[in-house]
């Protein structure tokens, strides 16, 4: 159908700008060709040599894709050209409306002539009312040359993400709460001492025994700011899709995401998600072994053996006393010596009064086990003396360790290490050749897809946990070789409580991996730290027998 040059035509001008179009071309010109304003100048200047056409809207998407159409403002104009409102469609150039090349040739070749809209890329050269057949090849080229061009951006942004993760440097959108960007370096992060006071605050309530639950609802009777509105605070414009109400709140799950947030240590773990492609949108999770993962990248707000601590107690009892916001000093603690079973506390009441114990569970079940209770009062007093008895004997150890030579006593723990470290990494290796033999399994039918997917998993699971083992033993064998392991190691967890009065749940954790219950009311409290203090008696024996030394107490 012939259109009549006389007819005039309302005209949108479309105007789009991703960061597609700037991250790499800072050194040049084109961030500015390609700016809003620019497109504008050249649109109008267009529309004033052309006496068919009437300017009367403009649509404008600053900050998306050109790689699909779901784009707010162009689904705007889309509705305005199916009520008649508008029937010409300009730009400054193809790339402008879009960089997919099939969507957008089903724009320009089919949608728009259906329509009756007349379609014009000004630097282009194109104008549908003036279509020639040599425009049926030159257009779908320039979209194909505009959708390279997006791929070839695409796999730019993604290296150069990667590289930047690999040297340690932050490059997510947000901040970690407890954490600001540093003033002179932005990818690096610098602690926020107002909520890294916070996260502080919570790990040490965990660790005294409160739950996720009662630490959300102490911060909000506190009135402290929750990690989104303490943001908004700084000036930053930050959402996420955890808030609920207009003024968010501390929740478990906000507590619980800072608990198990190892950036909170120093590590920097970065790319854990990824998209298909530069055109598929929806996220996918990495393989744990695929993400950046860097040591010592920050100043951690939370110690590494504090951090520990606090993932193991998020997997154990953590039943609250009776008008108590922590959990009892032995829960999770306390195990049957004869059959390992986790000892359960039961309460009665007798003659008015409340009394607790703690028993095997089996003994009371099925009577697998053999009968045995001991009072929860008896045992905590017993538990007291022995902590008390322990470390009093430790510190004499240590008092007896810094009158040795600290060179010798760094050779000893360096060697254990690297014994360590070559037994761990021989895990590894026979792990790696095991993953690599079930695929020659699967190619000779001797397991199932099935079967060939979970030992995959498996293997790659252990491998990931090996080699964090190999970095603790690694930054420990570090940290003795700077001279630093006995002042802020495992010794003083021991220190800090050299004058115990009383027990509490804190120190009940950060001293005792578990109490076994025996026969005749006899327990066994095992430390933690028990291949550290097995070492250090032995190497003080090793000393007495070469050296004269102040004896210690060893037993």
């Amino acid at each position: 159908m012939l259109i009549s040059s006389e007819k005039i035509y309302k005209a949108a001008d479309y105007l789009r700008l991703s960061k597609e179009d700037g991250d790499f071309s800072f050194s040049s010109k084109k961030a500015e060709s390609d700016s809003i304003s620019s497109q504008r100048k050249i649109i109008e200047r267009f529309v004033a040599q052309q006496p068919d056409i009437e300017l009367v809207a403009e649509y404008t998407d600053d900050g998306y894709t050109g790689t699909n159409f779901e784009r707010p403002q162009f689904q705007k104009m889309m509705e305005a050209v199916k009520a008649g409102k508008i029937n010409c469609i300009i730009v400054k150039d193809l790339s402008r409306f879009g960089r997919e090349y099939i969507d957008a040739g089903r724009y320009i070749e089919k949608i728009f002539p259906q329509l009756g809209v007349r379609f014009i890329a000004v630097n282009d050269n194109y104008d549908s009312l003036k279509f020639s057949t040599s425009d049926s090849l030159i257009v779908p080229i320039k979209n194909f040359l505009n959708d390279s061009y997006c791929r070839d951006i695409s796999i730019k942004v993604r290296s150069n993400f990667e590289s930047r993760r690999r040297n340690g440097e932050f490059v997510s959108n947000y901040t970690p709460y407890g954490y600001l960007r540093a003033p002179d370096d932005k990818t690096q992060l610098v602690i926020d001492e107002v909520a890294g006071e916070v996260v502080r605050d919570i790990f040490r309530w965990k660790v005294e025994g409160m739950s996720p639950v009662t630490i959300a609802e102490r911060l909000n009777a506190r009135g402290v700011l929750s990690p989104s509105e303490h943001k908004r605070s700084l000036g930053i414009n930050y959402k996420t899709a955890f808030q609920t109400n207009a003024r968010s709140k501390w929740s478990p799950k906000s507590v619980i995401r800072i608990l198990t947030n190892e950036v909170y240590t120093g590590v920097l773990i970065q790319g854990k998600r990824t998209t298909p492609n530069y055109k598929v949108k929806h996220t996918i999770i990495k393989d744990e072994q695929d993400w950046s993962r860097i040591e010592q990248a920050h100043e951690p707000i939370i110690q590494v053996r504090e951090f520990e601590l606090v993932q193991k107690l998020m997997q154990e009892d953590s039943r609250r006393a009776s008008g108590s916001d922590t959990v009892y000093p032995l829960s999770g603690r306390v195990y049957c010596g004869t059959c390992g079973t986790l000892a359960k506390r039961y309460s009665v009441t007798n003659n008015g009064a409340k009394y607790a114990y703690y028993t095997c569970p089996n003994a009371k079940k099925d009577g697998s086990c053999e009968k045995r209770r001991i009072s929860e009062k008896e045992l905590e007093s017993t538990v007291l003396a022995i902590l008390q008895s322990e470390i009093k004997l430790i510190l004499n150890m240590e008092q007896a360790l810094n009158q040795i030579e600290e060179l010798v006593w760094e050779h000893r723990e360096t060697a254990r290490l690297d014994k360590a470290i070559e037994v761990k990494s021989a895990e590894m290796q026979k792990c790696r050749t095991m993953k690599v033999s079930i695929y020659e399994d699967l190619q000779d039918g001797l397991i199932s897809q099935e079967e060939f997917l979970q030992m995959k998993d498996g293997y790659s699971q252990q491998i990931s946990e090996i080699e964090q083992d190999i970095g603790k033993l690694k930054k420990e064998r570090a940290m003795i070789q700077d001279g630093v392991a006995n002042r802020s190691g495992w010794l003083s967890q021991f220190r800090e409580y050299q004058n115990l009065p009383s027990l509490s749940r804190a120190s009940v954790v950060n001293l005792v991996d578990k109490i076994e219950l025996y026969p005749d009311k006899k327990i066994r409290v095992v430390l933690r730290y028990q291949d550290q203090l097995a070492n250090m008696v032995e190497f003080l024996r090793e000393q007495d027998a070469t050296k004269s030394v102040p004896k210690a107490e060893v037993s």
